[in-house]
């Protein structure tokens, strides 16, 4: 495993890193939400999915490899290592047990890139804002709409493939938008004045009062020159947001989102 390998995998354990633990069994996987919880014997430990003995005392025995996956920063990390032994009862303070299993030290790291999927949370104080409107079918994307097409919005979360948003209706009734809406979207980021075409996502769950909380996909960008300019300035916004994500979180902050 190379040394940043090895440094990935010691913060995501350092800091008890949430992760999907995958067991084969039959020819199909289990899969189970775990944790890191540290490193012993030379291995990793995680939190045992429950219920799991059985299986887990077979792979021990056949010590067959098992899928771990987790986040970090802009990546997906996999990794496939057997299960050495199962520490029950294991202490994580002066008051709290957990049933543990030690597995052994991957032999290396496979990471995807996930930067186009990749949303940052936008700071209410941050210098971005977000005007939409709700125009016709053939309507010019880059001529300024009526007024009374914009729908009030507010900005939650970015990516280059489309925008988390807050639809705010007027006096007290729900926007006036939905799914089949062909959308302009102004974005403006400093001395960045960004058009794209887009239409809103269907809502997950109920929506109540005078608000719609849903996101924005974003038309195919890289089809022409300039939609892979546009693409070019929603990255580095992106990654601009990221960085002082990670600043954030380094410092003990947490993320700050609309």
């Amino acid at each position: 495993m190379s040394d940043k390998d090895l440094q990935v995998l010691h913060q995501a354990i350092g800091r008890n890193t949430g992760l999907v633990l995958s067991l084969p069994s039959a020819g199909m996987l289990r899969n189970h939400k775990s944790r890191f919880i540290g490193e012993t014997e030379g291995g990793i430990l995680l939190e045992s999915p429950p219920g799991e003995e059985a299986l887990i005392g077979e792979l021990i025995k056949n010590k067959s490899p098992c899928g771990v996956s987790f986040r970090h920063e802009i990546h997906k990390v996999m990794f496939a290592t057997s299960i050495r032994a199962v520490r029950p009862g294991w202490r994580l303070n002066d008051s709290t047990t957990v049933n543990a299993i030690l597995m052994d030290l991957p032999a290396d790291l496979k990471l995807k890139q996930k930067r186009s999927d990749y949303r940052v949370e936008i700071p209410r104080d941050s210098e971005v804002s977000i005007r939409v409107w709700r125009i016709g079918a053939t309507e010019y994307l880059k001529q300024q709409p009526s007024a009374t097409k914009e729908v009030t919005t507010e900005i939650r979360d970015l990516s280059t493939g489309g925008v988390g948003v807050k639809f705010v209706g007027k006096n007290s009734a729900a926007p006036i938008i939905c799914t089949e809406d062909r959308l302009r979207i102004l974005i403006k980021y400093k001395d960045e004045s960004l058009i794209i075409e887009g239409k809103m996502r269907a809502p997950i769950g109920t929506q109540q009062g005078d608000a719609i909380i849903t996101g924005i996909q974003f038309k195919k960008l890289e089809n022409d020159l300039e939609g892979r300019q546009t693409l070019s300035v929603l990255t580095r916004m992106v990654g601009e947001f990221q960085r002082e994500e990670m600043r954030r979180v380094r410092m003990g902050l947490g993320k700050t989102g609309s």
